[in-house]
């Protein structure tokens, strides 16, 4: 089981079929907040949907395209960051992220991504990361910033939302302008297993 140890007492790991209640509680929980940035939310309605969900992101872990974390701390789970649009020809990949309403505003998410963005750099030696959000997602984009991602540009009406569409802002970050001393993040345990499948385009309204 991948199992990555960051600062501030969070781990992420990711995420098994033990993990259905914990996850579908949270969800439950944090439904409101989360619906209007993560249609997929909507989706998700039963235990068994959940279920559902972590088997199908086992089945794209293991067939290298996409690595499904939760974010432990204290043995509650409090968010998930998602690997996604894994492509090892170029280097690079997409991170999406949230916490649950009762997580938010304690800095974890900061800390969790750059966890992950270690992973990806160091451990499967890619070069480049990227993260999209909606143009209205402050929170969102505020993440992506303190970490050190640039931002590139929009995409004008890039995603259906509400009857209408919506604008995407992207963020982008290189290997050669990460800096690791950002936040004092310590190495990961478990089986450092290296992706190696090709690149698969994920979409953005579902989670795998």
């Amino acid at each position: 089981m991948l199992v990555l140890q960051g600062s501030s007492g969070l781990l992420l790991i990711l995420f098994q079929q033990k993990h259905t209640g914990s996850l579908y509680r949270l969800i439950e929980t944090s439904r409101h907040h989360l619906e209007p940035w993560l249609p997929w939310i909507g989706k998700i309605r039963s235990p068994q949907d959940v279920e559902q969900y972590i088997t199908r992101s086992l089945l794209a872990y293991s067939a290298g395209r996409q690595v499904h974390f939760g974010i432990w701390h204290n043995s509650l789970l409090a968010g998930s960051v998602t690997v996604e649009r894994l492509d090892f020809d170029h280097r690079s990949a997409e991170l999406g992220y949230w916490l649950g309403t009762p997580h938010t505003g304690n800095g974890w998410m900061v800390h969790s991504v750059s966890r992950v963005i270690q992973y990806l750099f160091d451990d499967q030696q890619l070069n480049r990361v990227e993260i999209r959000c909606e143009t209205g997602n402050t929170a969102s984009a505020q993440v992506a910033r303190r970490i050190g991602f640039q931002w590139e540009g929009t995409m004008r009406q890039a995603v259906r939302k509400g009857g209408g569409f919506a604008d995407i802002h992207i963020f982008g970050l290189l290997r050669s302008q990460w800096n690791p001393a950002r936040l004092n993040q310590k190495q990961s345990t478990g089986p450092q297993k290296r992706l190696t499948a090709p690149f698969i385009h994920g979409r953005r309204d579902s989670p795998v």
